[in-house]
């Protein structure tokens, strides 16, 4: 597939990498030289330095050809033009990052089928729902749905105290019958393993668990993560992920949430906007403030400030004085491993997470959902199984399953289950599939 991404920032550039790797042909236009030669410097693509809403440009990059446009430039005008010119030259998908809500809004003047968008992804809103969800799975690290809610693939770090720990997985799996899940990758000292029955469980590692969704609360417990409610929240930061994260917690009347804000112009137009939130203008790295507005007395402290250090060094005061669950947002990938090694629960990138949004509009087969995982270089892949298609014709034990791929679970007539080696799969099922970069386009040929 050909590819043209507009802009080279840190979502163009983590796209880039991501569809190289699997194989496409990534075209990258950015007017910014840094950016340019960064991406040339270190991935396999081709470069283009300029505008991509230039029609130039673009035909530079051979337009007419391409399969997919992704407009993720710092510039929304930009973004819709590229798409706009796009559609008119024919590219069959379009994708444009929007933070302005007046485009993504469902009574928009404008809509993106007039825009000629497909898809538009607004990264604050996204990551504001990515929040909302681990706070609702408050024991996990990360949590994707897949089959309409009826399966989710689920983060969880294992400490000392997990009953797990030192025991292979076969053996807890089959302490466990009642339960519907499986280990699908284990990330440990900064290397993903795809594990078999025979591998152990350690402390420290961060393991990923598809489970139907009815067996994930007792199959936290069972890894030593009770499932304690969130009621009483501070956010930290009122821009606009922390305002719209406020907004749709907002929803539930059993939260209590407390946001603040440095800037008393800003802290003054949230507190007309929000209903049910107590707007507190002040420093949030001020250790008094924090105490005096019942940091202490909150269940989770979610940290979404435009300062990522600011971010981190919250999150750790607010982990110090004994608060449950902390999320941060941070911008810089190479941290994101070492949030929980520092004491903290999770953490959030707008760009995986938009990354996860564009994800389904770039595979070959029918992809019903894709996520990409914070902190390891593993994707998982919701597939549906086609008539002829290679999955189908012979048992798991016997098909030609690449390395470095797993599958999941398989939901079948609204059934879901966890299949084994005497397993086949038939038609129209939708498999959740684990896989390594290396693996993504050779799994996904099984299913075409």
């Amino acid at each position: 597939m050909r590819i043209i991404i507009i802009g080279g920032g840190e979502v163009g550039f983590h796209l880039a990498k991501i569809f190289s790797r699997e194989g496409h042909q990534v075209v990258m236009i950015d007017p910014d030289k840094e950016k340019i030669a960064r991406a040339e410097e270190t991935l396999d693509i081709m470069v283009i330095e300029g505008s991509g809403s230039k029609v130039e440009n673009l035909s530079k990059a051979r337009i007419k050809e391409t399969d997919l446009l992704i407009a993720v430039s710092a510039f929304d005008e930009v973004n819709i033009v590229a798409c706009m010119l796009a559609d008119k030259l024919g590219v069959p998908t379009k994708i444009a990052r929007v933070r302005n809500q007046d485009f993504s809004h469902k009574n928009a003047v404008l809509t993106p089928e007039q825009l000629g968008i497909d898809l538009i992804i607004n990264p604050e809103l996204e990551t504001a729902h990515e929040i909302v969800w681990l706070l609702r799975r408050a024991a996990a690290t990360d949590v994707h749905e897949f089959a309409d809610g009826a399966i989710q693939l689920v983060g969880l770090r294992l400490d000392s105290k997990a009953p797990i720990i030192r025991r292979q997985l076969y053996e807890v799996s089959q302490s466990m019958p009642q339960l519907t899940y499986r280990t699908v990758a284990i990330s440990r000292n900064g290397r993903t393993i795809i594990p078999t029955g025979d591998d152990y469980f350690h402390d420290g590692d961060q393991i990923f668990v598809v489970a139907r969704t009815d067996s994930v609360q007792e199959l936290l417990e069972k890894c030593g993560k009770s499932e304690e409610k969130i009621e009483r929240l501070m956010i930290l930061g009122g821009g606009k992920i922390g305002r719209i994260l406020a907004k749709e917690l907002e929803n539930d009347k059993n939260f209590d949430i407390r946001l603040i804000e440095s800037n008393q112009a800003k802290s003054e137009l949230i507190a007309d906007q929000l209903k049910r939130t107590l707007v507190i203008q002040g420093d949030g790295t001020d250790i008094d403030l924090l105490a005096s507005e019942g940091l202490i007395e909150m269940d989770a402290f979610v940290s979404v400030t435009d300062d990522e250090e600011s971010n981190i060094i919250t999150s750790l005061l607010a982990k110090h004085l004994g608060v449950r669950r902390t999320i941060t947002m941070v911008t810089q990938a190479n941290y994101i491993p070492l949030m929980t090694s520092i004491g903290l629960d999770a953490a959030v990138d707008k760009r995986i997470i938009t990354a996860n949004a564009i994800a389904r509009f770039i595979h070959r087969g029918e992809v019903v959902s894709v996520a990409t995982l914070r902190g390891i270089d593993a994707a998982a892949i919701e597939l549906i199984a086609h008539e002829g298609a290679k999955i189908t014709k012979k048992n798991l034990r016997k098909t030609n399953f690449p390395n470095g791929a797993i599958i999941g679970a398989v939901t079948r007539n609204g059934e879901v289950f966890v299949p084994v080696g005497e397993t086949v799969i038939e038609p129209e099922d939708k498999v959740v599939v684990f896989t390594l970069p290396k693996a993504v386009a050779e799994a996904e040929k099984m299913f075409e």
